[in-house]
């Protein structure tokens, strides 16, 4: 067995690396998307038009961060922006129906391709186990669990 401890750091870094995988593997670097409008396009793909505030409760970015990451979509004209009917001061975003069709077709690419090409130096067997791995993995950790913002989950430290 190769597993003797990891540190969190390690951990934190192994999660970066998939996330990174994965956007290369959806093309967002061909796209020059900043991760932040990555995952407020993929928000808007599972939940369609949203408030600001709603996007940024759902993906864990601080709403600041939202709103940037809208106004660099719409000015690419990828997002749809517009006063929420029930509160004026809200703004709804949707993404426009061409990008939601582009959507559809990098979301239907699956991520063994990407890991595939990412384990290259290991053997089939081991690639295969790996792969399962991370698939209990996404099952245990992910499914069902909402993201949840730093802040909320951070403990401050206890002073000396």
């Amino acid at each position: 067995m190769y597993f003797e401890g990891m540190e969190m750091s390690d951990l934190y870094q192994l999660g970066r690396r998939l996330a990174e995988i994965a956007l290369e593997g959806m093309g967002a670097p061909a796209l020059n998307l900043a991760p932040g409008e990555f995952l407020v396009l993929q928000d808007l793909f599972l939940h369609r038009r949203s408030t600001v505030g709603d996007i940024a409760k759902r993906t864990g970015l601080a709403q600041s961060r939202v709103s940037t990451s809208v106004r660099a979509l719409a000015a690419r004209d990828w997002v749809t922006t517009a006063a929420d009917p029930a509160d004026g001061r809200k703004t709804l975003v949707d993404l426009t129906e061409a990008i939601r069709a582009a959507s559809e077709q990098r979301r239907a690419a699956h991520a063994d391709n990407a890991l595939t090409t990412a384990l290259a130096g290991v053997d089939e067997e081991e690639r295969d186990t790996l792969l399962s791995a991370l698939a209990r993995l996404h099952h245990l950790l992910v499914t069902d669990h909402p993201p949840r913002r730093f802040p909320h989950t951070a403990t401050p430290p206890t002073p000396q």
